[in-house]
């Protein structure tokens, strides 16, 4: 991840943020006093505007946004420890905190952040149904694998509406008959599990089975009777992700 990456991500992830390369300060991690952290040089002119700073967590893949609104902080010469007319900010990585820890400052603590993890969808982005579901399941994936702890701290600064995300598909023109003879044969029983289908559609009072292709037509399947059963929506769902 990049400073330009981030900045890019992060005005798709939420549209009310401006940034530019002029009003964000960047850091990766970096090794200071045997102490793990980001250190930043800002100067003190910034402060009258807003201002951004983008604290990069490679290895937890998230992105950690503080916003400092124009003149929020008064006198930051006053603030924090000054070298050549620039906020010298050192935070450090192992706190729930995030707080200026360089000798000379006030301790400055920023309150007003955000967590942005790396694989939230760009809204710009159009792609194929298959590799938004895929993202969706790796990104599942990711969040089994760390603790509840970061699970919490993510949600409490998320959206809570989700963006949405232009989505290039391809649909296959299905043989009608073949949907009305497979529903026909099973007669209201799912061909798979032999029970009844769960509830009937409120359209037309049938029972309701969706038919689906053994080999499916996205691996060449034909669309044929002898192709396909019909079968419960458990049972439909298990067939492909079981």
């Amino acid at each position: 991840m990049t400073k330009n990456e981030a900045i890019t991500k992060i005005n798709l992830f939420d549209t009310s943020k401006k940034l530019t390369s002029k009003n964000t300060h960047w850091s990766n991690i970096v090794s200071y006093k045997s102490e793990n952290g980001w250190w930043l040089n800002v100067p003190f002119e910034k402060f009258k505007n807003d201002l951004y700073l983008v604290l990069n967590q490679p290895n937890q893949e998230f992105l950690i946004l503080i916003d400092i609104l124009a003149n929020s902080i008064e006198n930051p010469e006053n603030t924090f420890r000054n070298k050549d007319e620039t906020a010298d900010i050192f935070i450090p990585l192992n706190s729930n905190i995030f707080i200026d820890t360089q000798s000379n400052g006030t301790k400055y603590k920023f309150s007003n952040y955000q967590i942005i993890p790396y694989f939230e969808i760009k809204d710009s982005e159009i792609i194929e149904q298959t590799k938004l579901e895929n993202n969706f399941e790796q990104n599942i994936q990711k969040s089994k694998n760390d603790s509840q702890e970061k699970r919490l701290m993510r949600l409490k600064k998320s959206n809570k509406k989700p963006s949405s995300v232009e989505v290039k598909s391809i649909q296959y023109k299905r043989n009608p008959d073949v949907v009305v003879e497979v529903l026909n044969r099973a007669n209201g029983i799912c061909e798979k599990c032999k029970i009844k289908a769960p509830f009937f559609r409120k359209k037309d009072n049938t029972p309701y089975l969706e038919v689906h292709h053994i080999v499916t037509l996205a691996n060449a399947g034909d669309d044929t009777v002898e192709n396909a059963i019909a079968v419960c929506p458990n049972c439909h769902r298990e067939l492909h992700f079981g």
